[in-house]
């Protein structure tokens, strides 16, 4: 068999985020019980730390929300009461509260909603992990220091006045004699102060250089493709073979892979800076932490590659780096997985009312069914499609990875990457092993025992489906849609605007 050269990976992990990169806002759209509920937790930057949660209740006999917070580790039994949200004046279906996050870890928000159709509960999970440090600003830092010489100056004064004015009976004068004393003494004293503050910002410096130690940094990804199989029926095959290992004195990586939409991992392709060729496949895991999968149709050049992962014990990750793909083969190989999609189109249509995009070789078209961008920082937005046919009747759609579309969310320089579906942002299977964990539901082992067939559950198919989102920075944003139809999945690309 005809090998050729292996083609290695430069790796330049951005080591900012958890699951998705530089949106750390956690989105739930779906189901508490029999009432629909729309979920943003804010988790905090630094741990322990208040997580700020917005709950809005599309049902007008809901009277009352519950909010708690529930540790991976010690499941529900194990949990805190939880707090009774509070009604957003002028929104009365919109509840607000905030819970503390104490530890480092997996963690998910129940939130429990009741009312005259009784109690349901909706399980969003949510990383805890510290990902920043609480900034000093300049001008504060200066006048805190400033503060804290003359403080530090008052307790010298007040030592040299105890050792001097202080001894004399009233009125009496103070002498030569004790006037040097009282100089001697504060003199003595002013070093020894002047070490107690330099011993105190060195264990400051400590503290703080211990926190940064255990920030959360995601796992490093190796990745090698080779290029083999030119006398296989199947021709050339570009195989692209990753390899995690953490680097970060808190480790990432504590328990096993599992599937998330019946996947061990979703991994990203998107060609750097154009952003004109995308890819969205689904690796084999063939260890623990290795996964291998073929490279589509997509040209040759320098592509970010995005993977996410969920783990046994909820927490999930998305892993980056970047690759130079070789070119193609005259006779590619064809896809690993049925449903990997991918798409290159040297150009976006804009979000704006009525715009639309083909799909299926122009069979389809997928339309905005939003308002028009910009959008704003921070704002709940519902990212709106409608798939019709080219005669302009609603399209038939199949699931795609049990959902009726996906979606990529990506800032145009890289900082911002987001995978989305009609549920938000949360992960299925990490839901799945809070209810595991709840009904003690482990192996021999003592692992969890997931209900596979729960975790890829398939939702209602729709020819108009809604994304929930955030935007986290104003700046152009890159859009990739993919919904399936006649047993193949398609991308249509888009371009939004945000503003601060």
């Amino acid at each position: 068999m005809k090998r050729f050269r292996a083609v290695a990976l430069a790796v330049a992990v951005v080591a900012i985020a958890t699951a998705d990169i530089g949106s750390p806002n956690v989105i739930f759209d779906g189901n508490a019980g029999p009432y629909p509920v729309r979920v943003i937790v804010r988790p905090p930057s630094v741990v322990p730390g208040l997580a700020d949660v917005i709950v809005r209740v599309d049902a007008a006999d809901a009277s009352r929300v519950v909010l708690r917070p529930v540790y991976s580790r010690v499941g529900v039994n194990g949990a805190p009461q939880g707090d009774e949200a509070r009604r957003t004046p002028g929104r009365p279906n919109v509840y607000t509260g905030q819970l503390w996050l104490m530890v480092r870890g997996a963690y998910s928000v129940y939130v429990t909603v009741s009312g005259a159709r009784g109690q349901g509960t909706a399980i969003v999970p949510v990383n805890s992990f510290a990902t920043g440090r609480l900034g000093l600003s300049r001008g504060l830092g200066v006048l805190l220091a400033m503060l804290g010489a003359l403080l530090l100056a008052g307790l010298v004064t007040i030592i040299r006045a105890a050792s001097g004015e202080s001894l004399l009976a009233p009125g009496q004068p103070l002498d030569a004699r004790m006037r040097r004393r009282a100089n001697l003494v504060a003199g003595v004293a002013t070093p020894v102060l002047g070490l107690l503050v330099l011993g105190g910002a060195k264990w400051w410096s400590s503290v703080d250089a211990e926190y940064q130690r255990f920030m959360y940094r995601p796992p490093a990804v190796d990745a090698v493709v080779s290029m083999a199989g030119a006398e296989t029926p199947n021709g050339v095959r570009r195989t692209l073979k990753l390899s995690l290992r953490d680097t970060a004195s808190y480790h990432a990586l504590l328990s096993a892979v599992i599937p998330d939409h019946g996947k061990m991992m979703h991994l990203f392709l998107v060609e750097d800076p154009d952003l004109t060729a995308f890819a969205h496949l689904h690796p084999v895991q063939t260890d623990s932490l290795s996964f291998t999968t073929e490279v589509p149709g997509i040209p040759a050049g320098h592509y970010r590659l995005f993977g996410d992962l969920a783990l046994e014990n909820g927490t999930t990750l998305t892993v980056t780096t970047s690759v130079d793909v070789p070119p193609l083969p005259d006779s590619p190989a064809a896809p690993s997985d049925r449903d990997d999609a991918w798409s290159v189109a040297p150009g976006a249509t804009q979000l704006w009312p009525g715009a639309s995009a083909p799909i299926e070789n122009g069979n389809l078209v997928v339309s905005w069914a939003g308002t028009a961008s910009p959008f704003r920082v921070g704002q709940p937005v519902d990212l709106r499609f409608v798939v019709r046919t080219r005669y302009g009747a609603p399209a038939t759609l199949e699931p795609y990875l049990g959902m009726s579309a996906h979606a990529v969310v990506m800032h145009h320089d890289g900082s911002v990457f987001v995978h989305l579906h009609p549920m938000g942002t949360v992960s299925s299977a990490a839901q799945q092993v809070f209810v595991a964990r709840d009904r003690g539901d482990t192996t021999t082992n003592g692992t969890l025992r997931i209900d596979s067939a729960a975790a890829t559950m398939t939702m209602p198919v729709s020819s108009e489906f809604s994304l929930p989102y955030e935007f986290p920075k104003p700046g152009r944003y890159r859009l990739w849609v993919q919904v399936k139809a006649h047993g193949v999945p398609w991308t249509a690309v888009f371009d939004a605007d945000v503003v601060r």
